[in-house]
C-alpha cells in the first residue's frame, strides 16, 4: 500500500480527503433530495417552529450538495472545507449526542485537517 502511494504522488492526503468528504456530502444531500422523510426525524422540534422541516431539509440538502460538488472539484477549497466543518459542528451542536456522534465527529475533524492542509498550500488539486 506505502508503495502505491508513493508511486502516485497524485493521490495525496489532500486529495483523500476532499474525496471522502465530497462523497459523503454528495450521498447525504441526494439522499434528503430524493427521500427527506427518513432524515425529518434528525432534525431537532425547536427548527420547526422557525421553519418547516421539509423546507430545512430542502436548503440543506442543496447546500451539502454545493459543498460535495465544490470539494470533488477542489474549488474554493479553503472556504469549502471550513464551511464542510462548521455544517458537522452545527449537526453536533443543534442535534445533540447519540450513537452517531463519533462519526459527525471524526468528519468534522477531517474536514478541519483539509482546512488546515488547504491553508498551508500544500496542493491545489
Amino acid at each position: 500500500m506505502l508503495s502505491f502511494l508513493k508511486e502516485n504522488p497524485k493521490l495525496s492526503p489532500v486529495l483523500i480527503l476532499r474525496f471522502g468528504l465530497g462523497l459523503t456530502f454528495l450521498y447525504a444531500s441526494l439522499h434528503m433530495l430524493f427521500d427527506p422523510a427518513s432524515w425529518v426525524g434528525f432534525i431537532p422540534q425547536w427548527v420547526g417552529g422557525i421553519i418547516a422541516p421539509n423546507v430545512f431539509l430542502l436548503i440543506h440538502s442543496i447546500f451539502e450538495l454545493l459543498v460535495s460538488v465544490l470539494l470533488l472539484l477542489g474549488i474554493f477549497l479553503p472556504a469549502v472545507s471550513f464551511l464542510a466543518f462548521l455544517d458537522f459542528v452545527a449537526i453536533l451542536l443543534l442535534y445533540g449526542v447519540d450513537d452517531l456522534t463519533f462519526r459527525d465527529f471524526g468528519l468534522a475533524l477531517a474536514a478541519l485537517a483539509l482546512f488546515a492542509l488547504s491553508l498551508k498550500g500544500r496542493e491545489t488539486s
